[in-house]
């Protein structure tokens, strides 16, 4: 079978190929449930990076959209939280702390000479369930070098444990807790205790300024990694016979402890008002949980069904992909094997390996003389120069940054665009476009991020050129207006404007 082969064809040092794969049938899965789940999330205006299903502990089907691979790892957002929240429940399970403990006397030597009554009240629970009471303050990672003691100078505006105030900082906290009673990060404790039983030798994290891994952000793994730590929670902590994680630690944790404010009980049920657990979301599909993060990083377990799904993408209606997860796939599940179906098994096959985001140039063809070389007006992406010339390199040049060669792909190349477009990779010298860039750069991370880019003319007759940072988050696309003289560029967060910038031609 062609996606199969392809996946225990990729080295083990790459560090996929672990989990035994099946077909769809063999597991009870109408391989057709699974084309429909991915039409379905192709019909949605996403930018869809990896997509990975297991049933019964089996990958039945996995996506990699070109230029994305399996091996590629993502950096993920708030996805990282539940790591976290494993992390305290094993540490709990060790008697290294409570979920009672109060918050402050971790950091005596961080806190102002007096606190507040409500700051001292503060406890580990109230930090899982994202009600500290203290206002969240999402610049304050850009601007801080000391995140803990500016944390602890902030008022705490409602009572700790009442309300619901989704804070990443909550999950830093956490994080610094675990570093604080167990002596080492947050990474290097799941390291040992996860991470080494379930064979992801390939794990980083994000670093606050003084070394504290970040917790709610920043934890970079590869699809089947994450995949991984959804059967073992689906499992109740176990993997292969051994207690990884207390399974009262889950069994807690995906239960709902708290709602926000304007959940009301009479709500249709949807994705998010089905409460929050210790930094776990519940589904609106009867006892589904997921971790999330921002822009659609999911990983959704669904206990009853002993399914797994895990979803990369980039999008603002990534809740909409979520809901085919419940639309379209879960309609194909049965509790027995099924009848071999050969040909809907081929196209399931098909369909994932050849799945690819598309670029904005729909042509290579020459519309415009190169070397073509413009130098940008000051802007926020700190670019000064951008030059494509004949040998299929893009070259931007930065004000603080390293320049930046990259090769560009060949779009035209076959008849089947998706199949025959060629991605070649770059590996950057500096550090990719990132939503969360804190005051003194990204920590932690190993620099081995890599690119790959395209080059054409749109539909439009205009120069685009498409930068996908395929082992990170980011996504970055220009569009060179050669009639005014403008460049707009648009980075793939959802929430960010595109800027468009005047340029002149160099001759």
């Amino acid at each position: 079978m062609l996606l199969l082969l392809l996946a225990w064809g990729l080295t083990a040092a790459a560090q996929v190929g672990d989990l035994p794969r099946s077909t769809a049938a063999e597991q009870g899965v109408e391989p057709q449930a699974i084309v429909n789940f991915l039409d379905a999330i192709g019909s949605i205006d996403t930018e869809l990076h990896h997509v990975m299903i297991a049933r019964h502990g089996k990958v039945i089907a996995e996506m990699h959209a070109a230029p994305f691979a399996a091996a590629d790892a993502q950096t993920l957002y708030s996805e990282s939280k539940t790591f976290a929240s494993m992390a305290v429940g094993i540490a709990i399970g060790e008697n290294r702390l409570r979920l009672t403990d109060r918050m402050a006397a971790f950091f005596p030597e961080k806190l102002p000479a007096t606190i507040s009554p409500e700051m001292a009240q503060i406890t580990v629970r109230d930090l899982l369930v994202m009600a500290s009471g203290i206002k969240p303050d999402w610049d304050m990672r850009r601007m801080s070098s000391d995140w803990l003691t500016d944390w602890f100078a902030k008022p705490v505006t409602t009572a700790p444990g009442t309300k619901f105030q989704y804070d990443s900082m909550c999950t830093f906290l956490l994080s610094a807790i675990v570093q604080r009673v167990t002596g080492k990060t947050l990474l290097q404790y799941l390291d040992e205790k996860v991470f080494a039983p379930l064979h992801i030798t390939q794990a980083n994290w994000e670093l606050s300024p003084d070394g504290i891994c970040t917790g709610g952000w920043g934890l970079r793994l590869q699809a089947e990694s994450q995949l991984k730590m959804g059967l073992l929670m689906l499992n109740r902590g176990n993997w292969n016979g051994r207690q990884l994680i207390p399974a009262e630690w889950i069994d807690e944790a995906v239960e709902p402890h708290i709602n926000y404010e304007w959940y009301k009980p009479t709500d249709a049920p949807t994705n998010k008002n089905q409460g929050y657990g210790y930094q776990l979301w519940r589904c609106k599909w009867p006892g589904a949980f997921r971790a999330d993060g921002a822009y659609g990083q999911f990983i959704v377990c669904v206990p009853d069904a002993d399914l797994v799904v895990v979803i990369n993408q980039v999008s603002e209606k990534c809740y909409d992909v979520l809901d085919c997860v419940w639309d379209k796939l879960m309609p194909g599940m049965h509790d027995a094997p099924l009848k071999a179906d050969k040909k809907a098994q081929q196209l399931l096959e098909l369909k994932c390996s050849i799945f690819s985001l598309k670029p904005q140039a729909v042509t290579q063809r020459s519309r415009t003389a190169l070397p073509l070389s413009i130098m940008l007006e000051e802007n926020k992406h700190g670019i000064t120069g951008i030059t494509v010339d004949n040998a299929r390199h893009i070259i931007i040049s930065y004000a603080d940054a390293p320049q930046e060669t990259f090769t560009y792909g060949n779009l035209s190349s076959g008849k089947n665009k998706a199949q025959a477009a060629q991605w070649p990779r770059t590996v950057l010298a500096g550090v990719p476009p990132y939503s969360i860039m804190p005051l003194q750069g990204v920590k932690g991370l190993e620099h081995d991020f890599e690119a790959a880019a395209m080059f054409g003319w749109n539909a439009d007759g205009r120069p685009v050129i498409d930068i996908y940072y395929v082992n990170w988050i980011t996504t970055t696309s220009f569009v060179i207006n050669l009639d005014n003289h403008t460049i707009t560029i648009k980075d793939n967060y959802n929430d960010v404007e595109p800027e468009t910038v005047a340029f002149t031609v160099v001759k």
